[in-house]
């Protein structure tokens, strides 16, 4: 088996092993005197075997299993030769006879080579060499994406869209306008051209919001392992637990919910939101900025729904229905219905995807305008999922 030391930054906080045959994290011990700085929600063992384990790519992501295939290695095994490096969090991997810094091995202040395409075969290969470490091993989720250094020096993330349309870059540039014109706190996404295979995409990209005295923790690692009260509904937990630590976060999360239900984006999901907090002092900031809005706008569907039909749509998030997420809401005027993108906007920005055809356009813009109106029902005092309001409409 090899052994291996799981870090934050300098202190060394776990000795573990890995079995040779398999990808599965094994005999693991805390040290007692570095606890305190173990990932937010982890008190056992357990818990923090499967946290390690789950830090690759997911293999679900496009391309990525054929991509390793050539080298020969899995996800996880990616992950543990690059170090667990990531521009997430301050949280590594070494080996248990490897001597490294972090004050030499972290991305944040280190360059890292990582051309402006999303293929990262040139990558995977660096890292099986250990001629470069990249943070894109730890990237979560399924579309192809990858960091990068700009010409200013600015870490930005990269994403391409599933299949060869580009709705989900653009659904990202319009929550990026509704966030910018409301004055929220949200990671811009800008559109781009970028390689994907022999082809060249509409992507879009966003600058890194962590750095190298802050770092991200997701919803998902804040309420997985409490204990909830059988009466509290999720959504009411995670605010509770965020105000223990001293972060009033309730209008941020309802306007969150209103402007996802602006623009029909259905995968809220726990690990698409959470909080910055301080890696000097492990006090919790404030709220991370939206970001990862790109399933919206029915991107996948090739019905449009409309009337009544959009108050039925399904999500990943506190709830599993767009209406049971309005529930939640207490302040219903916390998104300002006067300063939105017009239709005008809208349609000009869903006419850059030559793949789709016009009249769909026009009812996505003509589902946005119900959307609004629903909003502005909602904001006047209607219950959106009463069964009377429906019948009204």
């Amino acid at each position: 088996m090899d052994r291996y030391i799981l870090m934050f930054e300098d202190l060394k906080l776990a000795l573990f092993s890995v079995s040779t045959d398999a990808d599965l994290v094994m005999e693991l011990v805390i040290n007692p005197a570095c606890s305190h700085y173990l990932p937010v929600g982890i008190h056992k063992k357990e818990q923090l075997k499967k946290w390690i384990q789950d830090r690759g790519i997911p293999v679900t992501r496009d391309s990525i299993a054929k991509d390793l295939e050539k080298s020969g290695i899995s996800p996880f095994k990616l992950m543990l030769l690059n170090c667990d490096l990531s521009l997430t969090d301050h949280y590594w991997i070494c080996r248990q006879n490897e001597h490294f810094l972090w004050k030499d091995i972290n991305l944040y202040t280190n360059p890292f080579r990582a051309s402006f395409s999303l293929d990262i075969q040139d990558e995977i290969e660096s890292i099986v060499s250990r001629t470069n470490f990249i943070p894109s091993s730890s990237l979560k989720g399924d579309l192809k994406k990858k960091w990068i250094i700009d010409e200013e020096g600015i870490r930005r993330l990269v994403k391409g869209n599933y299949g060869i349309s580009c709705r989900q870059s653009l659904c990202e540039a319009l929550a990026s306008k509704v966030h910018k014109m409301q004055g929220a706190l949200h990671t811009p996404y800008h559109l781009i051209k970028i390689s994907s295979g022999d082809s060249q995409i509409i992507g879009c990209e966003c600058p890194c919001f962590t750095d190298i005295s802050t770092e991200f923790v997701a919803a998902i690692d804040i309420v997985a392992n409490e204990k909830k009260p059988n009466e509290q509904l999720w959504y009411e937990f995670y605010i509770a637990i965020c105000e223990k630590h001293g972060l009033y976060i309730r209008d941020f999360m309802d306007y969150q919910i209103l402007s996802d239900f602006l623009i029909s984006n259905t995968d809220r999901h726990l690990n698409n939101f959470g909080i910055i907090r301080s890696t000097d002092t492990l006090k919790w900031l404030h709220a991370a900025p939206i970001f990862d809005s790109g399933n919206a706008m029915f991107y996948q569907a090739g019905y449009i729904p409309e009337g009544k039909e959009l108050l039925k749509i399904q999500v990943t998030s506190f709830c599993d229905t767009e209406v049971k997420l309005l529930k939640c809401v207490k302040n219903r005027g916390i998104l300002d219905l006067t300063k939105l993108p017009d239709d005008n906007f809208l349609y000009e920005l869903l006419k850059k995807d030559v793949l789709i055809k016009d009249e769909i356009n026009e009812r996505l813009v003509n589902a946005y305008r119900e959307k609004i109106q629903y909003l502005s029902d909602f904001q006047n005092g209607a219950d959106l999922w009463d069964y009377k309001y429906q019948k009204r409409i």
